[in-house]
C-alpha cells in the first residue's frame, strides 16, 4: 500500500494483484500524460475488483468475436455481459456508502516485522443500509502492506448498526508512517464494481526496530563516576548510603542528628551518609552511508539500528543513566534511563533515524564533548573502520571514559582493526550473525 499508483492489492484467492513493479509504474507514467487514459486506468484500479477484472476479459472477447461473425452468436453474450455491466455501474453511483464512519484502533508503535490487527468500528450513520461493506485503507504510505482481502465483507449494515472487521497490517521496515485514513467500499450487487467512499482519519505509526534483548554485555568502567546522577534525574530509587555515626560538627545537617544516639552519650551524633554514584554510558550511533554504495549499506545499517535499541534496552534496565547520540539529517541526542525517559522514548528516536549521505562525527564530537565530563563509558556502533573513526575514538577517549566499538558490516573494513588494549576485541557484526539472534556482546 504505497503511493497513489501503488495503493490497491485485491485478490480472491490470496494472489495479489498490484502495480508495483517496475514495468506497471512505467506504463502508468506513460498513460498519466494522457487525461483520458489516466481516468480509465485510475477506474480500473480503484472500482474495479478482482472479479470485475477477470470479467473484464470476456466480455471484451465476447465484443471482439461477436462483432466480426453472426456464426457463433456470441454477440448475445456481449450483450448480457454489457447489461450486467450497466447494472453494476448504475448501482455504484446510486448506492455511494455515503454517512458510514469509521472509528480504527492500533496501537502507537509495533516492532518491524510484525503483524498488528487493526480494529475498526463500521457505523452506518445514514438512513438506509448498506451492504457488502468492507473498509480499505486510503493512500497508506510505502512500507505497510495491508492485508485488506483478508476482511469478510459485512453482508449488510443496516441504519445505526455497527460492525466490527479486522485488517491484519505487516510492518516490515521501521520508520514513522503516517496513515490518512480509509475508504468504505460496497461491490453490492454483483461484486464488479466498489461504490467507494472516502472516510479521513489521519493517525501516525511508529515501527521501531526489531531486536534481540541482551542477556549480558562487557562494559569497560571509566575512571570516573558523577555523584547523584545528572540535574534532571528522578529521586526514584535514588538513597544515601548509611556508613555510620560521628560526632557533630559545625555546618552539618540537623536533620541527619540521631536523637537515639545523642541521648545514650549526651552530645549531639550525626547519622553519616555516603552518596550514590551513578553509571553514565553514551551510545553512538554511525548513520554514514557512502551515496554511491547505499545498497551495499543499508543492511548493516538496519543491523546497527537494530544493535542500537538492544544497547539501550539492556542499558535502561540496569542502573545506567544512558545517552543516545545519533546523527543524521536530525542530530537525536536523549538521556534515558534512571526515570528520566522509558525505552520507548528511545525507540521512538531510533524509528525515524535515517541514513546521511554525509560523515556525522563532527556534529556527533561536539554533542558528546559537551557531555563527557558526565560520561563514563561510550559505547560506539559503527559502519566501518577508518583513520577518521579511529580519531574520533581516539578524541572523546582523552577524558577517562572508557570505549567500546562495534561494527556491524558485511564487508571487510576500509581499515584493518589493530589491537588496542584500551578498545580491547573490537566485534565485527554481519547479517549472518545478526540473524543468529545475539544476545551476548
Amino acid at each position: 500500500m504505497a503511493t497513489q499508483s501503488q495503493r490497491l492489492k485485491q485478490s480472491p484467492d490470496h494472489e495479489t494483484y498490484s502495480l508495483n513493479s517496475d514495468f506497471a509504474e512505467m506504463a502508468f507514467e506513460i498513460l498519466s500524460r494522457n487525461s483520458i487514459l489516466r481516468s480509465g486506468v485510475e477506474f480500473y484500479r480503484d472500482r474495479m475488483t478482482s472479479a470485475g477484472r477477470w470479467f473484464l476479459f470476456p466480455t471484451f472477447l465476447f465484443g471482439l468475436v461477436g462483432s466480426v461473425s453472426l456464426e457463433h452468436q456470441l454477440h448475445v453474450a456481449c450483450l448480457f455481459s454489457l447489461a450486467v455491466w450497466l447494472v453494476a455501474f448504475v448501482w455504484m453511483l446510486a448506492h455511494l456508502p455515503k454517512g458510514v464512519t469509521i472509528n480504527a484502533r492500533y496501537p502507537a508503535r509495533v516492532a518491524a516485522g510484525e503483524v498488528v490487527l487493526v480494529r475498526a468500528e463500521v457505523v452506518n450513520g445514514s438512513k438506509r443500509p448498506h451492504y457488502d461493506v468492507q473498509f480499505l485503507p486510503h493512500l497508506w504510505p510505502k512500507g505497510l502492506n495491508a492485508h485488506f482481502w483478508e476482511i469478510a465483507p459485512a453482508s449488510r449494515v443496516g441504519p445505526g448498526e455497527t460492525v466490527e472487521q479486522f485488517m491484519p497490517v505487516e510492518c516490515p521496515q521501521r520508520g514513522m508512517y503516517v496513515l490518512p485514513g480509509f475508504r468504505v467500499s460496497s461491490s453490492f450487487p454483483f461484486g464488479l464494481l466498489c461504490a467507494t467512499t472516502v472516510v479521513e482519519a489521519p493517525h501516525s505509526l511508529l515501527v521501531y526496530p526489531k531486536f534481540t534483548p541482551l542477556s549480558s554485555m562487557e562494559i569497560q568502567p571509566g575512571r570516573k563516576y558523577h555523584p547523584g546522577g545528572v540535574a534532571l534525574a528522578s529521586n526514584l530509587g535514588d538513597s544515601f548510603e548509611y556508613i555510620g555515626n560521628r560526632e557533630y560538627r559545625e555546618g552539618d545537617n540537623i536533620r541527619d542528628l540521631d536523637w537515639n544516639a545523642t541521648a545514650r552519650v549526651g552530645r549531639p551524633i550525626i547519622r553519616e551518609y555516603r552518596q550514590e554514584y551513578f553509571h553514565r554510558v553514551a551510545v553512538i550511533l554511525d548513520t554514514y552511508v557512502p551515496p554511491r554504495r547505499r545498497e551495499d549499506y543499508l543492511s548493516a545499517f538496519e543491523n546497527a539500528v537494530s544493535l542500537t535499541a538492544a544497547i539501550g534496552d539492556y542499558m535502561a534496565q540496569q542502573e545506567y543513566l544512558v545517552d543516545i547520540f545519533a546523527a543524521g539529517p536530525t542530530l537525536y541526542h536523549l538521556t534515558a534511563g534512571r526515570s528520566l525517559a522509558y525505552l520507548d522514548q528511545i525507540l521512538d528516536i531510533l524509528a525515524c533515524v535515517k541514513d546521511t549521505p554525509i560523515e556525522p562525527f563532527e556534529a556527533l564530537e561536539e554533542a558528546v564533548v559537551d557531555n563527557l565530563a558526565q560520561i563514563t563509558t561510550i559505547i560506539c556502533v559503527f559502519l566501518d573502520w577508518t583513520p577518521a573513526r579511529r580519531e574520533f575514538v581516539r578524541r572523546i577517549g582523552f577524558d577517562g571514559a572508557a570505549i567500546k566499538v562495534i561494527i556491524s558490516r558485511n564487508q571487510a573494513t576500509s581499515s584493518p582493526i589493530d589491537a588496542d588494549p584500551a578498545l580491547g576485541v573490537i566485534p565485527v557484526i554481519d547479517d549472518a550473525l545478526f540473524a543468529a539472534r545475539l544476545s551476548e556482546l
